[in-house]
């Protein structure tokens, strides 16, 4: 998976002059996305035992019940982390550099959670991100990692990025806007 997302992240640096066009696709439904979310937690909650653990502060929500994991960081805490656990970091100031315009990052895992909501779920995000701009899907073995996302016309900048795996059974959705040529400059220099 880890190999995924490193080639994924190159491709995405290269997706402003490929993608740079005016096909008309649907943009990301950022809204639909969060709706189906809230219910496959609210699926999750109905069905879970105790043992389970959520956490919920402003801006940052961890959930974990019934097979179903959600993280969902805002803006504000993602620049925290990333300024407390760079500690100065040149690199990882770069990073938060990056993500400075990202309002929201949500990373979902739904693997453990029973079949029919696993089927269920990937059927929807699945028929959700039809027509949307496809940058790049990725198989490794039985795994398939599909990243999508809105390009600018001018190829400046992408929005609302989502990775998309449903064998394993992964949603990881970055809300907001990121500068292609700002990534560009981060994939090359984190590749030496």
């Amino acid at each position: 998976m880890k190999r995924f997302l490193t080639v994924l992240l190159v491709f995405l640096s290269l997706a402003g002059t490929v993608f740079s066009s005016d096909a008309q696709t649907k943009k990301v439904n950022r809204s639909r996305i969060e709706a189906l979310v809230g219910n496959l937690r609210e699926g999750a909650s109905s069905k879970s035992s105790n043992d389970d653990s959520s956490i919920s502060l402003p801006g940052l929500k961890v959930f974990s019940k019934g097979g179903v994991d959600i993280v969902s960081v805002s803006k504000f805490w993602v620049k925290s982390i990333m300024k407390y656990a760079g500690d100065g970091d040149k690199d990882v100031m770069e990073a938060a550099n990056l993500l400075k315009s990202v309002s929201k990052i949500m990373i979902v895992s739904y693997e453990e959670c029973d079949e029919r909501a696993k089927a269920d779920f990937s059927k929807k995000i699945t028929k959700t991100l039809d027509g949307c701009e496809k940058f790049m899907e990725a198989k490794d073995g039985g795994e398939t990692m599909a990243i999508y996302g809105t390009s600018s016309k001018d190829g400046k900048s992408i929005d609302d990025i989502v990775f998309f795996s449903p064998e394993n059974h992964t949603l990881i959705c970055f809300f907001g806007t990121l500068d292609t040529d700002r990534l560009g400059e981060f994939v090359e220099k984190a590749s030496k």
